[in-house]
């Protein structure tokens, strides 16, 4: 019996139409996007010098670019491409051409496209959001990849909260990996950020118990995510995320009990009837009712879990109505486009209430206003605020067109419709009042591409497709422009990986210079990754760091040949690396006042036209941060420096005006009156604003000096134990308290402030040198001699980290707000700032 030629060939049961090739590279695309947007929320790599949202940034720009080449090679193999988006898709597509040309405009385009780590205000950032939006209804177009990415996600939220409560329970050292230091580290960025992440988790998982007909194993599992991410929930506190846990799970619960009234227009599964699910209403039941006692009792509730967890976090932003402030300055320079993204910092500087100097967050950069889109609104102007608002609104309408209006009675489709639509509409929803990091954006950008693609498959709308069967022209066109995409994708590959290396170098320099070791090898380090990205951060810290090594040849009375060698390269390094700085960034404060200071030590000695220079350098710094008085100060050091002690006392006073509590002016203008001899006139002084400022511990700390120096130990005695009274972690209050007192023999007393301010500054191994030193009964005079001065830093109330900024109390002024539920019980009391600058 003849056997054909296709029989010969081809295997049976193998269908010749469907293309193996085209059908494995689609896989491939999709199962990329599966992999990377599943195990974001998880994803980490163990490396502290690299920033864990830097590393998370470059995973998904990494795996989207991958994807797109995969899936240009399948527009290849087949010829045609196709989409169906509704309109806020293109209106998406134009907010991302103008955040770029803000950024092109801003007069800074390396800061403000790409930024430092490819931050989430960056226009690159805006850009790879996008895209996202636009590759999940290209590239993920079946609900069999967009299940698996739903059941992938299910399980890094489930293994997410696992990893987080075993170290509630065992503690931080477990699992810490050396990233996950304290127990409000998490892989998925910011502790606020993971509230938000499990509140996407319990929406998801209700939805899903609501529309899907699950196995037991299914619905065990959407229990168990609902109950970690409650109890997480619980402990981190964000009372936003409450509101629309207990909203939305309120709906659920109202469209459970009566949908059986609606069954005829219920979407069905294989004509199977839809049946009221028990679970979901005790579930909805049961997370409406938590989120109730958390709106409600938040604080006293949130500050009992604190209390037994261990756990104190407290972020703050801008208020609503101080960036409404910004925003109203900055439309008035340029209204249009904006001051350009990444670029809130420097509007902040530039426009920020002086009266924020009187709090604890006077010399705080913000680095986002109340919100992630109300800092777009600044960054991007009035066209940005058009083009967004516009895309949401048809985003809104589109989703709502899609689940009252589906054509097509696939439960699986609403489903993933349903779902992706609220996961989305959360999201940006939370980006109005949050400025949430990397991982939180792109999955809001995800859900909205999810939701571009579940409109497509269910509504009847036309598609944009090519093809090369049925256009010539437009199929060599096709062909043309992939090519450009896929070399344009290899080209991103190698540039994000270059980025990399320069980002980890760095990161590994500066590791090296803050332990001490190998300095000369870490200057190289930072000098190659400058060369590599152009980052003018790693200028500017180079030149921070020769700063240092200058000021502290500065204090040596006299120098060996080898440090005279390395001062002047410092000197020279220092320089030159300071005006590259300000060559890249001509609007950074802080690269022309470290360029300022470098000078400064040079005006010191008299070397020819570095005084003119120091003075510009401080003055263009103090036009772009007008409201800080740190370079007012560094002004009349300079001043002081050159012996202008008339200019000195001008500018201190200039800067005493902006913040009347600024310990370190305070304190050099007591050195200014001590020089001058005029200690009893300063005394008269100070006591007399005592009486207009009597709860200013900065002026008590001020005049303790003044009588120190008068050798008038009891009223020295009594000026730093007010200060203290006033501000009981003021340190340099406590240790002029125990100079005063161990020169007046109380040596018991002495010892126990010092190891306060040891307590304050813990590992100052002169502290622990002095105290030993002074418990052994040494001579006074030896151990407080003025070269053998430890140097006493202040703790802070405020600390930034990337740009987060996290408080140890409740903001006392309206232009700063909390983001986590503040329990009754936290003190509000104002915590004075004194800490001290570094020596310049």
């Amino acid at each position: 019996m003849p056997i054909s030629m296709q029989e010969t060939i081809l295997p049976k049961d193998v269908d010749s139409s469907v293309d193996t090739i085209e059908v494995t590279l689609q896989n491939i695309s999709q199962n990329i996007l599966v992999f990377i947007f599943g195990l974001l929320p998880l994803f980490f790599i163990p490396i502290v010098v690299v920033p864990l949202g830097y590393i998370k940034t470059i995973f998904v720009i990494v795996g989207v670019l991958l994807a797109i080449i995969f899936f240009s090679l399948t527009v290849l193999r087949s010829g045609k491409m196709s989409i169906r988006v509704p309109l806020a898709f293109f209106v998406l597509w134009i907010y991302a051409f103008g955040a770029t040309l803000s950024a092109l405009l801003s007069g800074d385009r390396r800061d403000s496209f790409l930024g430092d780590d490819f931050g989430v205000h960056t226009g690159l950032f805006i850009v790879l959001m996008t895209l996202v939006a636009t590759i999940v209804p290209l590239i993920g177009h079946s609900k069999v990849t967009i299940m698996r990415l739903y059941i992938l996600l299910t399980g890094s939220a489930f293994v997410l909260g696992i990893f987080h409560i075993i170290r509630m329970f065992v503690g931080a050292d477990v699992l810490s990996l050396k990233l996950f230091t304290t127990l409000s580290s998490t892989p998925v960025g910011g502790w606020n950020d993971l509230a938000l992440f499990f509140g996407l988790s319990v929406l998801l998982s209700l939805v899903a118990l609501e529309q899907l007909p699950l196995t037991r194993w299914g619905k065990s599992l959407f229990i168990a995510v609902v109950a970690i991410a409650l109890c997480m929930l619980a402990i981190v506190n964000f009372f936003a995320v409450w509101v629309v846990l207990g909203f939305v799970s309120l709906v659920v619960l109202m469209y459970s009990l009566t949908k059986d009234r609606f069954a005829e227009k219920t979407l069905t599964l294989e004509g199977k009837k839809n049946t009221v699910s028990m679970q979901s209403i005790l579930l909805s039941m049961c997370v409406f009712t938590v989120s109730v006692v958390f709106i409600i009792g938040g604080g006293a509730v949130g500050g009992y879990i604190s209390q037994i967890t261990g756990i104190t976090y407290l972020e703050v932003r801008p208020s609503f109505g101080a960036t409404v402030d910004i925003a109203r300055s900055v439309y008035h320079e340029n209204a249009l486009m904006g001051i350009g993204p990444n670029k809130f910092i420097d509007a902040w500087r530039l426009y920020k209430d002086p009266s924020i100097n009187q709090t604890v967050f006077w010399a705080t950069d913000f680095a986002s206003g109340s919100g992630y889109v109300t800092t777009l609104f600044i960054t991007t102007g009035v066209l940005g605020v058009v083009t967004w608002i516009l895309f949401f609104c048809l985003f809104i309408y589109a989703g709502f067109k899609m689940l009252f209006k589906s054509a097509h009675a696939d439960r699986f489709w609403y489903f993933i419709g349903t779902s992706s639509f609220v996961g989305a509409l959360y999201l940006w929803g939370m980006a109005c009042l949050y400025a949430p990091g990397s991982v939180i954006l792109l999955l809001a950008a995800l859900f909205t591409g999810i939701t571009f693609t579940s409109y497509g498959a269910l509504i009847s709308t036309r598609s944009f497709s090519l093809s090369i069967s049925s256009n010539k022209r437009a199929g060599f066109m096709l062909v043309g422009v992939v090519m450009v995409i896929i070399i344009g994708a290899s080209s991103g590959l190698y540039y994000v990986g270059q980025q990399y290396v320069s980002v980890y170098s760095y990161g590994v320099a500066l590791q090296k210079l803050q332990k001490g070791s190998d300095s000369k090898n870490a200057e190289q380090e930072i000098a190659n990754a400058y060369a590599t990205s152009n980052n003018e951060v790693y200028a500017l810290q180079l030149a921070s760091y020769q700063l240092a090594k200058i000021n502290a040849y500065s204090s040596l009375e006299k120098l060996s040949t080898e440090q005279q060698q390395d001062l002047d390269d410092s000197v020279r390094n220092g320089i030159n690396a300071a005006r590259i700085a300000v060559a890249k960034d001509a609007t950074d404060s802080a690269a022309w006042s470290t360029l300022g200071s470098i000078l400064s030590v040079l005006a010191g000695v008299k070397v020819e036209g570095t005084k003119d220079g120091a003075s510009e350098a401080f003055a263009k710094a103090r036009s772009f941060d007008p409201q800080n008085p740190v370079y007012q100060l560094l002004e009349a050091q300079l001043a002081s420096r050159t012996g202008d002690l008339v200019l000195a006392r001008a500018k201190i006073e200039e800067a005493i005006k902006l913040k009347p509590n600024y310990a370190e002016a305070l304190l050099f203008m007591s050195q200014i009156d001590i020089a001058e001899g005029k200690t009893e006139n300063a005394i008269a002084t100070t006591r007399a604003i005592i009486s207009i400022e009597p709860e200013n511990p900065a002026r008590y700390y001020q005049l303790g000096v003044l009588e120190l120096v008068q050798n008038k130990l009891d009223e020295a005695i009594a000026a730093f134990s007010k200060a203290i009274e006033l501000n009981a972690n003021y340190a340099n209050a406590r240790y002029q308290l125990a100079l005063a007192l161990a020169q007046k023999g109380d040596t018991k007393n002495a010892v126990e402030q010092l190891k306060v301010v040891l307590e304050l500054n813990p590992g100052n191994t002169d502290l622990i040198s002095l105290i030993s030193r002074l418990e052994s009964g040494e001579s006074v005079e030896k151990i407080f001699a003025p070269s053998g001065a430890p140097q006493v830093q202040e703790p802070t109330a405020v600390t930034e980290v990337n740009d987060t900024v996290t408080t140890t109390q409740k903001p006392d002024t309206n232009l700063v707000s909390p983001v986590n539920t503040v329990s009754a019980e936290t003190p509000a009391d104002e915590v004075d700032d004194t800490s001290t600058t570094e020596a310049q």
